[in-house]
């Protein structure tokens, strides 16, 4: 295994054909770290992928392996394998435990067949010693889930999904991490609660779980379970104050949830992938529908009502504010809320350029939803109208039940 240092993002080379002169190779940056990487890869030609990968970590080789891998870069990754055994176990692992997933069989679920030490693909500076608790989720799809450990004992929860296309999951993430850096930029303190995703194959992918989450839906059935008729908004109330820091970060992450959800127009909402971790941060989960595209209730209902993209409840306030009895603070609250939902639109509407990778057809869908075209005083105006919508909406209640029905048939 290479002791070669993480070197940082930005690693020159050379875009030419190999019968080119090096003199007159235009300079090019293979940036693994970049969010949009797995879209940006057609810019470099195979011969300046391996170029890079001479002064490139094991962690950076894994991050560029597993692009290439994706988008069938078969010269680049046979170059990888030859050169890197770590990316190599990496990939007999991942292999292995893809053909477990498709098996689905817990009964013949034997993790020690996989391949160890290997650089988790997601997260590539974390080096997987053990595999534990290997169980197959009974859902659509019939997902593997696992535990990862490294050598000082640290722990990380996968999921192997097999039968799903992954790569809008993964645009979604990666689109956040471009919002956090935004806000960073631009001093807003908000942030988008994300997970990693690694599309491995098209119909096939590795996702790494957010530590320590919870759905929203814990917190009504801990009040419909509770013989003292407690309500949801009392047991997310009381989750929130058994730390100090879990207010503060509901505000925060609050934020970044609605604004993300808005902005990559977020559909198939419900209480079971809105999670809340243990430190109080809010957060979506599964982005099968995105960019505008809806669920075939949402379409049928859309006709009647308007489909929220983060919707949410006063549960929520009530649980920031500490008591629900004060209708004014909660105003005050929401008015407040929403001057800062709006320094977040616009520092993304700034950097609206930074989300070209995406591609042109999703790049426009993006820079309709910013409200590029309108001055800011329409676009704030404009994009409170989305926020009421977001608040309260009667499709919550409608999709609740309708979604209640579902868990119970499955039940």
């Amino acid at each position: 295994m290479s002791n070669m240092p993480d070197l940082g993002i930005n690693v020159p080379i050379h875009n030419t054909d190999e019968n080119e002169d090096d003199d007159d190779e235009s300079t090019n940056i293979v940036n693994v770290h970049d969010p949009f990487f797995l879209w940006g890869i057609f810019e470099h030609k195979d011969r300046a992928l391996i170029r890079a990968i001479s002064i490139l970590s094991d962690a950076d080789c894994s991050r560029l392996y597993w692009s290439c891998h994706y988008h069938k870069h078969n010269r680049v990754c046979q170059y990888v394998l030859d050169n890197n055994a770590p990316v190599c176990i990496a990939r007999d692992a991942i292999e292995k435990i893809s053909i477990m997933a498709k098996a689905a069989d817990s009964k013949s679920l034997d993790l020690s067949e996989i391949p160890v030490p290997f650089l988790l693909p997601t997260s590539p500076q974390f080096i997987v010693t053990e595999l534990r608790d290997g169980s197959i989720i009974p859902s659509k799809g019939k997902p593997l889930k696992f535990t990862v450990l490294d050598r000082e004992g640290n722990t990380k929860v996968c999921i192997y999904k097999h039968g799903d296309e992954l790569l809008q999951d993964a645009m979604c993430v990666a689109v956040m991490k471009e919002m956090n850096a935004i806000f960073k930029e631009e001093n807003v303190d908000a942030e988008v609660v994300l997970y990693e995703v690694l599309p491995v194959d098209k119909s096939e992918g590795l996702i790494e779980c957010v530590e320590n989450a919870h759905p929203f839906l814990e917190f009504k059935k801990t009040a419909s379970d509770n013989k003292d008729a407690i309500s949801s908004s009392d047991a997310l109330k009381t989750f929130i104050e058994k730390s100090p820091e879990r207010k503060g970060n509901l505000f925060r992450t609050f934020l970044g949830f609605v604004v993300s959800g808005i902005v990559l127009q977020l559909s198939d909402r419900h209480d079971d992938n809105i999670m809340i971790t243990e430190d109080g941060k809010i957060l979506h989960i599964d982005f099968g529908c995105a960019f505008g595209q809806q669920t075939k209730l949402e379409r049928l209902l859309g006709i009647f009502m308007d489909i929220p993209h983060s919707p949410f409840s006063e549960d929520v306030f009530i649980a920031m504010i500490g008591h629900e009895s004060d209708n004014e603070i909660i105003t005050q609250l929401w008015q407040t809320i929403k001057e800062h939902i709006w320094a977040c639109f616009n520092a993304i509407r700034l950097h609206k350029n930074r989300f070209k990778p995406l591609g042109e057809e999703k790049f426009k869908q993006l820079y309709d939803t910013l409200m590029v075209g309108l001055n800011d005083n329409d676009a704030r105006d404009a994009l409170y109208i989305e926020l009421e919508k977001c608040y309260n909406n009667r499709f919550n209640s409608a999709r609740a039940f309708y979604y209640k029905i579902q868990q119970n048939i499955v039940s």
